[in-house]
């Protein structure tokens, strides 16, 4: 519906108009003024697509009227109408860019006319304005994906490359980043759809990045962390909608404010050491940042810093079991209320798994008599470091390839066409637990299975698209996505052109 706004100082005329609209049922919001002052109040809180006016009014005239209304920056479609014989102001009226003169007593032909003329003209001009706005915002799209392919390639590199461009992002000031990780088809699938209603909650002006099917970034006003509780509430407020609409748990990890790239690559590396504790949670959870540690939601972080050191164990990751035990008492100092007999029967049953799942029990009595007769818990400490030290020194000999990892490459390598395939399938095929699967693979390869599920496909597509004539959608059915959009955007962010513009760049060079 458009907005019609009348303005004569004779009521009776803007009467006579307004039943003249209604009469033929034009779809029109009808707002009237009894001179040039009133309809300028009127433009600064209503928009108008239509000014009706008269030329002579008393305080301010029709084309005094018109001048001011595009001083203001407003452009309605204007009609001037008036009496006979004022052809000098019909003159003033054109060369202001009105669409016509109505002279007075109004016929009904004419202004039936006239008006089937306007709406038509309303409808060309919204039409023009929808295509520009949709122009601008493919531009605008193009021009963040670009970035953003920077942003992730410093972000995810040792190289100070493309810093500069990335850096561009924090013109309007600091930025706090937030990685989300779900294993559903959040990312994938539903992304068009779950990218608008992550708009809804952290605002258009937030940085919103798909990684890959699995992870997305979030680069967010400080505004929306003003303190913990805010930054919970947030939190709790994707986790709700992501249960709610799309039955799907995430994990989610909130950093520090940072000021400049510098400072976003730093904490982003913090962030990534946090990811592996979302495989240790069966619900959706989220992690905030807290003077450079992380505060779990709701839970003892405790028992996540144990199940990490008995996957470390399982791994014989002897390092990551240190770095989870220096944590794990780092935890227990900051925090009041642990019991000293709480701190040594807990430290005491992990260290016994640790040692069940080495095959290494004989070492066990004696750390279990340091650990009780200890009086601090630095002493603790340096008993439970001390046998990892010694269980390290024991395997080092032993130590093998893991053929875990080996049987999940060769199951990617002969199934990555079936759009199915994800780390839930491949540890079903290989009877374990996807968190055992996505662990030992980050440790035995310094990759997360899904971004080498995602690359392996990737490097599929590129042989498709060098070495036949397929269509991109058939090659991204070909290399197990349904989703060609979704394809087209995860092949940008790894190879850093669309696939058409590979295919032609690989041709050239050829």
């Amino acid at each position: 519906m458009y907005t019609i706004l009348i303005t004569d100082d004779e009521r009776n005329e803007r009467t006579g108009i307004e039943k003249l609209l209604r009469h033929f049922q034009y779809d029109l919001k009808i707002v009237q003024a009894a001179n040039g002052r009133e309809a300028l109040a009127v433009f600064e809180h209503t928009h108008i697509d239509i000014l009706l006016t008269d030329i002579k009014m008393p305080f301010l005239g029709g084309i005094d009227l018109i001048k001011e209304v595009h001083k203001g920056g407003w452009d309605p479609i204007c009609i001037i109408y008036s009496a006979y014989g004022e052809f000098e102001y019909a003159q003033n009226a054109i060369a202001l860019g009105v669409v016509q003169y109505l002279l007075k007593p109004i016929k009904r032909g004419e202004f039936q006319e006239l008006f089937d003329k306007v709406l038509s003209m309303c409808e060309e001009k919204a039409r023009h304005l929808k295509e520009s706005e949709e122009l601008k915002r493919k531009l605008k799209s193009a021009d963040n994906d670009r970035l953003y392919r920077h942003l992730l390639r410093y972000l995810d590199s040792e190289s100070e490359e493309n810093a500069q461009e990335a850096e561009t992002l924090f013109e309007e000031g600091g930025l706090v980043p937030v990685v989300l990780c779900s294993y559903s088809w959040l990312f994938s699938k539903y992304w068009e759809s779950y990218e608008e209603d992550i708009d809804q909650i952290f605002g258009s002006s937030a940085a919103v990045i798909n990684k890959d099917d699995s992870q997305t970034l979030i680069l967010a006003k400080p505004e929306l962390f003003p303190t913990s509780r805010k930054a919970g509430e947030t939190c709790d407020r994707l986790i709700e909608m992501s249960r709610r609409k799309y039955q799907s748990e995430l994990f989610i990890v909130v950093g520090d404010q940072c000021r400049n790239i510098s400072e976003l690559k730093i904490q982003y590396e913090k962030i990534r050491e946090q990811l592996d504790y979302q495989f240790f949670v069966s619900e959706s959870t989220y992690f905030l940042s807290d003077e450079g540690s992380f505060v779990k939601k709701e839970s003892d972080m405790l028992d996540i810093y144990f199940k990490k050191i008995l996957t470390c164990a399982r791994l014989s990751d002897f390092e990551g079991m240190k770095g989870e035990f220096a944590k794990a008492f780092e935890y227990v100092e900051k925090n009041m209320g642990f019991s000293s007999i709480y701190i040594k029967y807990n430290f005491s049953e992990v260290i016994k798994q640790c040692c069940e799942l080495l095959h290494s029990q004989e070492r066990l009595m004696k750390v279990v008599e340091d650990i009780y007769g200890s009086h601090s818990i630095l002493q603790v400490k340096e008993a439970v470091l001390c046998l990892i030290d010694i269980l390290a020194d024991a395997d080092r000999s032993r130590h093998d390839n893991n053929r875990l990892v080996s049987l999940a490459k060769v199951w990617i390598h002969d199934h990555y066409q079936d759009c199915t395939l994800s780390v839930s399938s491949i540890a079903d095929e290989l009877s374990i637990s996807s968190a055992y699967l996505s662990t030992q693979f980050k440790a035995e390869t310094g990759q997360q299975l899904v971004k080498y599920i995602s690359q392996y496909r990737i490097e599929r597509a590129k042989e498709l698209l060098t070495t036949t004539n397929m269509k991109v959608g058939e090659v991204a059915k070909k290399v197990g996505y349904l989703n060609a959009s979704y394809f087209i955007s995860l092949f940008k962010n790894h190879v850093g052109s669309s696939p058409v513009k590979y295919r032609e760049r690989a041709f050239q060079n050829e």
